[in-house]
């Protein structure tokens, strides 16, 4: 949100949205969850944060409200939401992912959104360096790369 006087700051992705999701039949099975609160009652499968080791807190506004829910569940992992997103696929809970990445298992019905309303729109990926850098090759064949590879991830591997 803040970067300072002499960095660069260059756009790789489009926004995006986190979404919180489901299975089908998990979700008949456990519920569908109505308000954010709900989460506390459900198998969340979730992850540590690389750099402190940390449960992640799934994010969630509304309007000007936000929400920082600290899930629990029988499966953690390192930092790899989309394992998250293919257990929850099969049914073992809920997942946080982000939109773009679940986009195929959504449109084929093996996961569904819930908590609509409470989806975080974020500004999308961006690379910052310092501006004595913009001109350098190396660092401009990386953020063509890197907009290239965010952008197929979006449409799945070819």
């Amino acid at each position: 949100e803040i970067i300072q006087r002499d960095m660069v700051s260059v756009r790789v992705s489009q926004p995006f949205r986190f979404v919180v999701v489901g299975a089908p039949e998990y979700l008949a099975r456990r519920g569908m969850p109505k308000r954010p609160e709900d989460l506390l009652r459900h198998e969340c499968l979730t992850f540590h944060l690389p750099t402190s080791g940390a449960l992640y807190a799934w994010e969630l506004e509304r309007g000007r409200r936000t929400w920082r829910i600290p899930v629990r569940g029988s499966v953690v992992v390192t930092n790899e939401g989309m394992l998250c997103s293919k257990l929850a696929a099969l049914g073992l809970g809920l997942a946080y992912a982000q939109e773009s990445l679940v986009e195929d298992e959504l449109q084929r019905g093996r996961l569904q959104v819930v908590l609509e309303p409470f989806a975080p729109k974020v500004p999308g990926y961006f690379l910052y360096f310092p501006r004595r850098a913009q001109g350098l090759n190396p660092l401009r064949l990386f953020v063509d790369t890197a907009r290239e590879l965010l952008a197929r991830g979006r449409k799945g591997p070819s």
